[in-house]
């Protein structure tokens, strides 16, 4: 069945009932003083500052010119430091930031400098996400963000994009298949790879652009229901976008060595420091290198490097930065199996052993320079700039299983894959109070990406039949053939006008927007003789609207609507160009601030349809237009402290998935498991003056998935729990990871019955890091 077992439904209601309740009830000094509600009358600030942290039992560092001679607003009914902290900086040019020990600090909101984003510091982000251009916060924003830090990442520690999408509710990944790099879909739907808000390689056929080294990942933001469509793509269950970190002030030099099972070896340096003596220009470079002599499915091991510089100038009108990415990776296939064809289930198999030969890999070559420019010109009204360049190289070589006339074919051939593409956001961010009760933003952008891609392959084309599948003695391995001259070139190019306008009464906020876009298209045959590809065109609009609307200080209640339009090229057998494919987006849900702000929980309800899809039924068919798919289901995500020193991270997804119309072709949906989730969780305490420490526990799943459109073949519901342990002495922070606890055997999602992913099994991972300054 299609759905978590009713002892999984148990034991996640019983972990949720037994977070609340525990948050309830706990007699702790510091819990009650945490949440007990906040009262002072005006009086210094400095002096507010201090009281506050004393009654709440939480560090508050201030800069003293930057609070002197000010005096702090009156505050009442307030729960908690970071709650009564804002109320008594309001209307002051002053800002309020978590720091590294948990505390807050209290610095001038007309920053001069530069300073470390939320994200690294805390599994809880509250700003800005990249999507939104009215400048609002996660919980201002009437849409289900979930946001992964670059503090849980190091915590879990993730080697690579399907590590940390795990926490990611409705999200089913995929790394290294043997025909292409990673992969996922949000929602029930294909989703590319953004990056700081661009669209990279993945948009335009490299899906090297889907994935990319950790060390530089500030945060990930799973960018759900209409956010899908700010990009202008078809994403239309959500966005996948990386946020790479930036440059501070504040000088810091930190080294970290990660060693593990496979022969893990992982060395990352990151420094950043002011240039200048007043702050405002600083810079970062971040260094890694990791090696594996060969990843769990017995294949290729890893060997990456990463050179990653930045600059930043931030005064009190710029912020700018220029940053560059230059990668190099080698990635062994991952362990996988197939189905039985006889008996419809997944073949038993160790999948430690190579299927053929053990050098199966894809190595990724990218060199990414981008910007981002925010510049006030005059009070309320701003201008934002962002633009990427990407050069991608994908070399795939690997077997691949099929099912023909005489059995179980192994084809064994390489491809390789260069893409160029260049991104451009730009827009005019205006903001005004019209009265005393109606402030209002409103924006009017452009957005322009282009991408080519050259295809080429092995020339020769080496077929096995009936290839064993355990350990290979009888069949000799061949070399991989050599690559062949260019087979094809694909350019793609996409523009977009936008306007969006946010009217903000107080307790309501309307949001409506347009997205007017132009698409473009072509293929050439790179063979003599072939004439070029003449380029296609498509154009669409995109309407949204939302409203967010807060009940309470910590209750807010949304709702979305979005109307896509896909451009469609392909042809029918008889040479008209298909339908394009349209699409509808609808959610609505709750957003709840708890513990004083120091968490959030999310629950929205969404319903996703796509009216057609693209179908190749054959030669004698050709290409149709097939029936579409809906989505419907309800996402809820927590993050964030509950307890001092007791942080959760949580996410569940169930969703209903539901073809338009039943054909005799397909009757189900592919790869969704119905149910998804996650549960992090970490403690932390002081050991004594110079020892702190704590534990992390972890548990991620699925239900089960169709691997065919006729629902034959079943992957089974898979689970995973991990554990760590961690101690800072003498400034070394210490990490500890078992991973698949159980060794438990989990099977990933698939839409093939020749190629059914193995997840990892039991392995350890060991984390050292030492902040040199």
């Amino acid at each position: 069945m299609l759905h978590m077992t009713a002892r999984i439904h148990s034991l996640l209601g019983a972990a949720s009932l037994g977070i609340m309740a525990a948050a309830a009830t706990a007699p702790t000094s510091a819990m009650a003083q945490q949440a007990a509600s906040i009262d002072l009358p005006a009086m210094p600030l400095a002096d507010a500052l201090r009281t506050i942290g004393e009654r709440t039992n939480t560090p508050v560092d201030f800069d003293p010119d930057a609070v002197r001679g000010v005096t702090s607003q009156p505050v009442s009914g307030a729960i908690g430091a970071n709650a009564a902290v804002r109320a008594a900086i309001r209307a002051t040019n002053l800002a309020v930031l978590p720091d590294d020990n948990g505390g807050l600090t209290v610095v001038n909101g007309i920053v001069v400098r530069a300073r470390r984003d939320e994200a690294e510091t805390s599994i809880l982000v509250r700003q800005t996400s990249t999507s939104d251009r009215n400048g609002l916060s996660l919980r201002d924003q009437p849409r289900n963000t979930q946001v992964i830090s670059a503090k849980t990442i190091e915590e879990q520690q993730a080697l690579n994009i399907t590590d940390i999408l795990r926490n990611a509710g409705g999200v089913s990944a995929q790394l290294n298949n043997p025909n292409s790099g990673a992969s996922y879909t949000v929602r029930g739907f294909a989703a590319s790879g953004l990056v700081n808000g661009l669209s990279t390689g993945s948009q335009y056929g490299v899906n090297a652009g889907a994935d990319q080294p950790i060390a530089n990942i500030e945060r990930v933001e799973v960018l759900k229901g209409p956010d899908a469509l700010l990009a202008g793509f078809d994403n239309l269950g959500g966005n996948v976008n990386v946020v790479t970190k930036k440059p501070s002030a504040d000088p810091r030099l930190a080294v970290s060595l990660d060693v593990g099972s496979f022969g893990l070896v992982r060395g990352v340096i990151d420094g950043n420091t002011a240039i200048t003596d007043n702050g405002k220009l600083s810079a970062r470079v971040i260094a890694s290198k990791q090696t594996m002599d060969h990843n769990y499915g017995g294949y290729t091991g890893n060997d990456d490097a990463l050179f990653a510089p930045t600059l930043r100038f931030k005064d009190r009108l710029t912020d700018i930065i220029l940053g560059a990415s230059l990668s190099e990776s080698e990635t062994g296939i991952g362990a996988y199996t197939l189905f039985d064809r006889t008996t419809g289930e997944i073949v038993e198999r160790d999948p430690s052993i190579p299927i053929y030969s053990p050098d199966a890999d894809l190595e990724a070559k990218t060199a990414r320079f981008y910007f981002d420019l925010t510049r006030q010109i005059v009070p309320g009204i701003e201008i934002v700039a962002r633009g990427l360049h990407d050069d991608v190289t994908l070399l795939a070589q690997a077997p691949s299983l099929g099912y023909g006339r005489n059995g179980l074919t192994l084809a064994y051939s390489g491809s390789q894959q260069k893409g160029k593409t260049d991104s451009f956001d730009g827009f005019v961010r205006v903001t005004a109070d019209i009265g005393d009760f109606l402030n209002a933003k409103f924006n009017v952008g452009y957005n322009y990406s282009s991408g080519t891609t050259v295809q080429r392959s092995g020339s020769d084309y080496i077929q096995i039949v009936n290839p064993p599948l355990g350990e290979n003695t009888t069949v000799p391995v061949i070399p991989f053939p050599p690559l062949g001259d260019p087979l094809f070139e694909s350019k793609g190019k996409q523009e977009a006008v936008y306007g969006q306008a946010l009217l903000d009464f107080g307790m309501v906020k309307l949001i409506g927007g347009l997205r007017k876009n132009w698409f473009e298209t072509s293929i050439t045959f790179l063979i003599p003789g072939i004439p070029p590809g003449v380029p296609q065109k498509e154009n669409g609009i995109t309407p949204n609207a939302g409203i967010i609307f807060d009940a309470t200080d910590w209750l807010s209640l949304y709702a979305n609507y979005s109307r896509g339009e896909q451009a469609v090229f392909t042809q029918s057998l008889n040479g008209d160009i298909l339908p394009n494919i349209e699409t509808t987006n609808k959610e609505a849900g709750v957003k709840l601030d708890l513990f004083g702000e120091r968490a959030t929980i999310n629950a929205s309800y969404f319903d996703i349809q796509q009216d057609n899809t693209i179908d190749f039924r054959g030669p004698a068919i050709g290409f149709v237009s097939a029936p579409g798919q809906r989505g419907r289901g309800f996402d809820v995500n927590v993050a964030g402290q509950i307890l001092p020193g007791w942080t959760v991270l949580g996410s569940y997804t169930h969703t209903n998935f539901k073809l338009l119309t039943v054909t005799s072709f397909q009757t189900d949906v592919a790869r969704q498991p119905q149910d998804t989730y996650s549960l992090y969780t970490t403690y932390r305490t002081r050991l004594s003056d110079d020892i702190s420490g704590g534990f992390a526990a972890g548990l991620y799943g699925r239900s089960s998935s169709y691997a065919d459109r006729l629902g034959q073949y079943v992957v089974p519901a898979a689970r995973q729990v991990d554990l760590n342990a961690f101690v800072t002495v003498a400034g070394f922070d210490v990490n500890l990871g078992v991973r698949n606890v159980f060794d438990r055997r989990n099977y990933n999602t698939t839409s093939t019955d020749t190629y059914v992913p193995v997840d990892e099994p039991r392995n350890v991972r060991l984390s050292v890091t030492k902040r040199l300054f």
